[in-house]
């Protein structure tokens, strides 16, 4: 996992900011969780339009016309959710000429999250997850998190256990103790109730060492291979926590992007992809 040295002791919770509904919900989201983990908000809009030759000027006669005019409205609309979740919240914006996935990844250099909305990024849900070009979840040098469907649940943090990973396991501890929440794990399909077991009691030990206020409270075996069957089984969870791998090396895309698609498309709550 590549690790960013910030100039500000604060972590920086950077957000997509587009024209859709799930963006306004990843704001919200990514609001509360600024203010939870003492954290600052940088809103980021992607302004795509001069990569395609567009005139952006006002119309003449017309005050606050033109696409760039738009794009500030959208910043600022975003910034009046933040602050009506969090009035005290720390918040800057920018907006960056660009393509949303390059622009976020750049953005992320600096930042401890990125947050975008589950579908605010439209056709662009499969870069996020998978595609040879350049896709955020694949590519951003911090954590991910796809905020869909439900963000006011108080449920416990959602696991879903991998064999190697080592950082989602701490990622799902440091959220469960800024939370104040319980760890649910969640295990695929072919794991024994035994092997449930025993994960269950190797992660809940490994917590234990770091945050010993901590505590994985229960284990679910997923039904089924699928990745559907996963978010079933993560079901009352606040939030999914999931591993994110590289093949091999920063330029390489998810190893199993099919997976994560689905999970993305069918959670209901926000999916944490935690860099390898």
């Amino acid at each position: 996992m590549t690790h960013v040295t910030l100039s500000s002791s604060r972590p920086k919770i950077t957000v997509g900011v587009f024209d859709a509904d799930e963006s306004d919900l990843a704001v919200r989201w990514a609001a509360r969780h600024a203010d939870r983990v003492s954290g600052v908000l940088h809103l980021v809009h992607a302004f795509v339009w001069t990569e395609l030759d567009v005139n952006t000027d006002p119309i003449p006669g017309m005050t606050g016309s033109g696409i760039r005019n738009a794009a500030h409205g959208l910043i600022e609309d975003a910034l009046a959710i933040a602050r009506e979740e969090r009035p005290d919240l720390p918040i800057t914006s920018e907006i960056v000429d660009g393509n949303a996935v390059p622009v976020l990844v750049e953005a992320s250099a600096d930042s401890d999250l990125v947050v975008v909305g589950g579908r605010g990024m439209g056709r662009l849900l499969t870069l996020i997850v998978g595609s040879k070009s350049l896709a955020l979840a694949a590519r951003s040098l911090c954590p991910v998190v796809v905020v869909r469907g439900q963000i006011d649940g108080t449920g416990p943090i959602g696991l879903v256990h991998h064999e190697s990973a080592t950082e989602v396991v701490t990622r799902a501890a440091d959220l469960a103790a800024a939370y104040g929440r319980d760890i649910h794990l969640v295990v695929r399909a072919e794991t024994t109730p035994e092997q449930a077991r025993e994960i269950l009691a190797g992660t809940s030990q490994r917590i234990a060492l770091t945050h010993p206020g901590v505590y994985v409270s229960d284990v679910t075996i997923a039904a089924g291979a699928s990745a559907r069957q996963l978010v079933e089984a993560s079901e009352g969870a606040s939030v999914m926590v999931v591993a994110g791998e590289r093949t091999h090396g920063p330029d390489k895309p998810l190893a199993a992007p099919r997976q994560l698609v689905t999970v993305l498309r069918f959670a209901n709550i926000p999916v944490w992809i935690e860099r390898d």
